[in-house]
């Protein structure tokens, strides 16, 4: 159960301690999850493998923990806890951490104020109040009742922000792929509530294939409250999962836009580590998946398993966007961050600093949001944060954590 005054990567930690019967259910892992990160560049198309891309084939199974534990969440900045709560949990089918009608009131975060400080634009970060739900995503465990990736949905007042919707094709833009039961069933209900239709037509389309799936594929994109895009899949025959029997969802991607394929999945193999490998595509066009997603452009993709977990970073480059590009402020609706959850942040560190990037945080350092917990974000070239966070490695010997 989610307490007042508690932030959302308190309560991962939390859940994973042990406390998984806050959930309202248990989950489990599907047998082939994809987390998609879809990266746009202006680079020149090419087929070939580059260093960064060494697999021959797009990875599958589980990858074992590395210096990156597992994956932990897609933060999300929102503009209404209820109103995300209503779409992702009542509507398509989330867990959810803590009860359906507890109160879910806005508290002064320090650790989350520090960590992104130089992210958000502003004079005085500190003035800003902030409230959290977590949303547990059943199937994207590495193992049956593991601890779940979730949507950490954090709705940030007090401090200027915009809602942050870009063309999909431009960089900084990303979206969310949940696979779904019962494509049709979903999509109805959500149509009966008005939600928005991406993709052309307002119907699901049928993409003839797509890297390490297997089956017929059934997708549609919508929009949640916020704007933010949502692919909705069906795989048939539905791929294995350990979703609790009768989910509606069995898995989980994300989706990122940026603006170099190369210079970005260089980034991410350099922090998280040597276990991050990718696969690389030739150049693709589908005219299915631009109807889904109501792009049209050829593109390529870089595939590479999350350590710890069967999820798929999917980096897809496409051959042509725009180069004057918004980047969003963290406290945006609608910018989005990804968690690594990581044996010792002190190793991540040195690899920002050889990679000479800086954190969010002016000390440049990991910030302890608990006694025993550390976090740090760094920026990604387009305007897209990943987060890495340790336990129980290092205990704060100031006791400045304190909210």
């Amino acid at each position: 159960m989610m307490r007042s005054g508690e932030d959302g990567d308190s309560q991962i930690l939390k859940r994973d301690q042990g406390a998984k019967a806050a959930m309202t259910k248990k989950t489990g892992v599907l047998g082939f999850i994809t987390m998609a990160v879809i990266l746009t560049i202006a680079a020149p198309m090419a087929s070939a493998q580059t260093s960064w891309a060494t697999l021959d084939a797009p990875p599958t199974g589980i990858a074992p923990p590395g210096d990156v534990l597992r994956p932990g969440h897609l933060g999300r900045q929102i503009t209404n806890v209820e109103l995300t709560t209503h779409f992702y949990h009542d509507l398509i089918g989330l867990e959810l951490v803590g009860k359906r009608e507890q109160p879910r009131p806005f508290f002064i975060n320090k650790g989350l104020q520090e960590v992104a400080e130089l992210a958000q634009g502003v004079s005085n970060p500190y003035l800003q109040t902030s409230r959290v739900v977590l949303l547990p995503i059943p199937g994207t465990a590495a193992a049956t009742g593991g601890p779940e990736m979730t949507i950490e949905a954090i709705d940030i007042q007090g401090i200027p922000k915009h809602r942050f919707n870009p063309p999909l094709t431009n960089p900084g833009a990303s979206y969310l792929t949940l696979i779904v039961a019962d494509l049709d069933k979903t999509l109805a209900v959500l149509k009966s509530e008005r939600t928005p239709v991406i993709t052309e037509g307002g119907s699901p389309v049928e993409l003839a294939s797509w890297p390490g799936i297997t089956g017929q594929i059934r997708a549609v994109m919508v929009r949640d409250p916020d704007g933010y895009p949502v692919e909705l899949m069906q795989i048939t025959p539905a791929p294995a999962t350990t979703a609790a029997a009768g989910s509606n969802v069995l898995g989980a991607r994300v989706t990122i836009v940026v603006d170099n394929l190369e210079k970005t999945a260089r980034m991410y193999e350099s922090l998280v580590g040597p276990d991050f490998k990718f696969w690389l595509s030739p150049s693709m066009g589908d005219a299915a998946y631009e109807k889904l997603t109501g792009t049209h452009s050829q593109f390529r993709m870089a595939q590479a398993l999350v350590p710890g977990s069967p999820v798929v970073m999917q980096l897809v480059e496409y051959k042509n966007h725009s180069k004057q590009f918004k980047r969003p402020y963290f406290q945006d609706a609608g910018a989005a961050h990804f968690l690594f959850m990581s044996k010792n942040d002190d190793v991540m560190i040195q690899r920002v600093k050889a990679a000479h990037l800086h954190t969010e945080s002016k000390s440049d350092a990991p910030v302890f949001i608990s006694k025993t917990t550390r976090m740090f974000f760094v920026g990604d070239p387009q305007g897209f944060w990943l987060e890495f966070m340790d336990h129980d490695v290092k205990t704060d010997p100031t006791g400045t954590y304190t909210r």
